[in-house]
């Protein structure tokens, strides 16, 4: 007993201090972790996911030594000869307890980080999408600028006067506007086509359902630019090594 007892005091010691598990989904952080200080805003907390908006200000920089979920992280930058409302964005995934950091340099740093609180949990393999899911319908307006076993993120360009072709959504999705033109929304359930303002700033939200078929048409004078960060489906049981 008193063996036994010496073994779990010694796993104790030898954890991340950040973390504490029971196991599959069970990671939490402990202390005061860099979500916590101004360079990290959380916009979304729930049982699935943390958002935060990350700023660094010139020159400035960040180092997380013990990450305790893995996230997918996007970047975004000025697009040279564009208006300041479009951008360029970089998708990247960071392992959970891998060391990281990013650096400003000579121009303001911004990033949203989406990280998974199940992404030690088994992913489901193979899940079936139907038809009219907005990959499958394989249109060049929705790319996929990266995927793994957990994430999968769309990529929306629409240029003024263009349309996106009608699909669906079938995942639970951060949904992510740097900046929008006016635009106008459809659907196939009957209902007129709604009219959405320019959207001035930033703008993130997250759909925990399906979406019905739907399609935008950009009424406005500049690029349409969205992201839908999908959220695959895992199991319960904890992910194999």
């Amino acid at each position: 007993m008193k063996n036994a007892l010496l073994r779990v005091l010694a796993a104790a010691l030898l954890a991340p201090a950040g973390v504490y598990a029971a196991g599959c989904g069970d990671a939490k952080p402990r202390g005061v972790t860099s979500f916590e200080l101004k360079s990290f805003t959380v916009l979304i907390d729930n049982d699935t996911i943390r958002v935060s908006d990350v700023h660094l200000s010139v020159g400035g920089s960040w180092q997380e030594n013990s990450p305790i979920w893995p996230a997918l992280v996007i970047e975004d930058t000025q697009r040279p000869g564009e208006i300041a409302a479009v951008r360029n964005f970089k998708s990247r995934w960071e392992p959970a307890m891998v060391p990281w950091k990013i650096e400003a340099g000579k121009e303001p740093y911004h990033a949203l980080r989406i990280e998974l609180k199940k992404g030690d949990c088994e992913p489901v393999a193979n899940p079936p999408l139907p038809p009219t899911d907005g990959v499958v319908i394989h249109d060049p307006k929705i790319r996929v600028p990266f995927e793994n076993a957990y994430v999968r993120v769309l990529e929306i360009e629409v240029q003024p006067g263009e349309a996106e072709p009608p699909h669906t959504h079938t995942w639970p999705s951060v949904v992510y506007y740097y900046r929008l033109p006016t635009s106008r929304r459809g659907t196939a359930d009957g209902k007129p086509p709604v009219d959405r303002p320019e959207l001035t700033a930033q703008q993130v939200t997250f759909e925990n359902f399906a979406q019905p078929t739907h399609t935008l048409l950009n009424t406005g004078t500049y690029l349409y630019q969205a992201h839908r960060i999908e959220i695959k489906p895992v199991t319960d049981q904890p992910a194999k090594k």
